[in-house]
């Protein structure tokens, strides 16, 4: 009989392997100074990767860009 605590569900792996790839771009852009681009309200935000302060807002209607 397998025990349930020790395995993990293929969901569990699925959302573990999203969590190391968004920390992985987020170390990668702290080492390149570079911004972090997300989606927030229906904008593109730049965000600065150490601080997180919003860098620059565009406000591009979606499907029209």
């Amino acid at each position: 009989m397998k025990q349930e605590s020790q395995e993990q569900t293929l969901t569990e792996k699925a959302v573990r392997a999203m969590k190391d790839a968004v920390r992985g771009v987020v170390e990668d852009h702290r080492r390149r100074k570079r911004p972090l681009t997300t989606w927030e309200n229906g904008q593109v935000v730049y965000r600065d990767p150490v601080s997180g302060q919003t860098v620059r807002e565009d406000s591009v209607p979606y499907g029209k860009g």
